[in-house]
């Protein structure tokens, strides 16, 4: 197998490994996922909890190192031959321009720091922001070979004037791409489908066949939870269909097993699963959606399987170890074996997969990737220890109380992360056990994400 499109979309929010990264360690970490096959760079130059870093009577010093570690990221990217994609939330702004009498209405899968685009103001600001951030990439020496437009997680507006809103979206996202073009001649206009309905599909192609033809260059399809395909609906004449490849979990979804909860994430039977579903569909390659470091094992996997370099799952694992753990060709087919079973964390054989590990890590190579295999079994021992039920004495107080120092340990010793926020915050997709807790401990209240976040 061989799909000629495989980004690597690595937002730098929420305190992730990519917001946290310095920018030596950040070229670093982009030489070792173009190693295993990828072949481009996608990032959002995000506003969420920042205001303008562009207006010129403040000094927001936050926004401004982001942007600049941001930019420093895709200068790496294109100088290791990688191509470039921003992604953009049309009418999600920065929160000095959050105006009440700008704002949009919001509704449950509608939320963020969103403006109304049908309201004219509001619109120039979305238009402005989109010149400044183009122009800034230009004169940064940036190169941006595409943008990826999110219609929704962030992004909408429920209002009358805003209705349909897919259409309204799309004919922003058209003259944005026209801005764009000032700076970047040739980028092309992508269109994630993530959240989209069946109707807003419809509605699109047919709009786009009517007002805009030959103007969108690739759909990017939602591949819901625990699927390994996406609808298999047309588009617009001369388009793309890839997938949006979501690799921040393991083979199941829905155990806590997501956004480093409990350490490194593997999903060798999925991603093969889906990357045969894909190109069986006819997509011409995928952008995979990574939080961080976390999901480090599932990139080689999703790269090394499309790009050709490696006939099965297997055989990446085998490769993985060797490169990081120093493994031999028989520790390597253990490590495999070893890493694979953590599909599932549920169906682990705990005290066989501890005892393996003891062997096999006293030989491998120190790192973070072997400290966050090690933090997953501590986590995993101690979820199971502290089980979904019973009376919180002092026994499974203790034990709870360890849990988090493990994930702290986690967090900053082997990600070495600063304040989290967001999905990475621990009332987001706490263990079973956390509500009972919380109870007895004054813990903020579990925070559920919006469907398929």
């Amino acid at each position: 197998m061989q799909l000629p499109i495989r980004e690597a979309y690595c937002p730098g929010h929420f305190g992730n490994s990519y917001e946290a990264m310095w920018p030596r360690e950040m070229a670093a970490y982009l030489a070792e996922i173009r190693h295993w096959g990828f072949n481009r760079f996608g990032d959002w130059m995000t506003c969420t909890d920042v205001c303008n870093p562009y207006a010129t009577d403040a000094y927001w010093n936050l926004p401004l190192e982001m942007y600049s570690r941001k930019k420093a990221a895709f200068r790496a990217a294109q100088e290791l031959g990688m191509a470039n994609d921003l992604i953009l939330t049309p009418n999600h702004v920065f929160l000095d321009q959050l105006r009440p009498d700008l704002l949009a209405t919001k509704a449950p899968k509608i939320f963020g720091q969103l403006l109304c685009p049908s309201k004219p103001e509001a619109r120039t600001i979305m238009l402005e922001n989109a010149d400044r951030q183009f122009r800034d990439l230009a004169e940064s020496g940036v190169r941006i070979d595409s943008f990826t437009a999110f219609a929704y997680d962030y992004g909408g507006c429920a209002c009358a004037d805003c209705a349909p809103w897919i259409l309204t979206w799309a004919r922003l996202v058209r003259d944005i791409h026209a801005v764009a073009q000032r700076y970047y001649p040739e980028i092309e206009p992508w269109l994630c489908a993530w959240w989209w309905t069946e109707e807003e599909h419809v509605l699109f192609n047919d709009w786009a066949a009517r007002e805009a033809p030959g103007w969108a260059k690739a759909i990017i399809f939602h591949i819901p939870y625990g699927r390994t395909r996406f609808a298999d609906l047309p588009v617009p004449e001369g388009c793309r269909r890839l997938a949006f490849i979501h690799i921040g979990y393991g083979d199941v979804p829905g155990n806590g097993d997501i956004y480093a909860k409990h350490g490194a994430v593997v999903a060798s039977q999925r991603l093969s699963a889906t990357l045969d579903e894909i190109a069986a569909m006819g997509a011409e390659g995928f952008q995979a959606y990574s939080e961080g470091q976390f999901d480090d094992v599932n990139k080689a996997l999703v790269a090394g399987l499309s790009s050709g370099q490696f006939d099965d799952a297997s055989a990446v694992l085998r490769a993985y170890s060797a490169r990081y753990f120093g493994a031999s060709p028989a520790q390597a087919e253990r490590w495999a074996s070893w890493l694979a079973v953590w599909g599932d964390r549920a169906a682990v054989d705990l005290p066989a997969a501890t005892h393996e590990f003891e062997a096999l890590s006293r030989e491998a190579t120190p790192g973070w990737r072997l400290e966050h295999l090690r933090s997953k079994l501590t986590l995993e021992r101690l979820d199971r220890e502290i089980g979904p039920e019973g009376e919180w004495d002092a026994r499974r107080l203790a034990l709870a109380d360890a849990f988090w120092a493990e994930q702290e340990r986690l967090q900053r010793d082997v990600y070495r992360l600063g304040p989290v926020r967001h999905i990475f915050a621990p009332k987001f997709s706490p263990p079973k056990w956390y509500e009972s807790w919380r109870a007895v401990s004054g813990a903020a209240a579990a925070q559920a994400m919006p469907e398929e976040a």
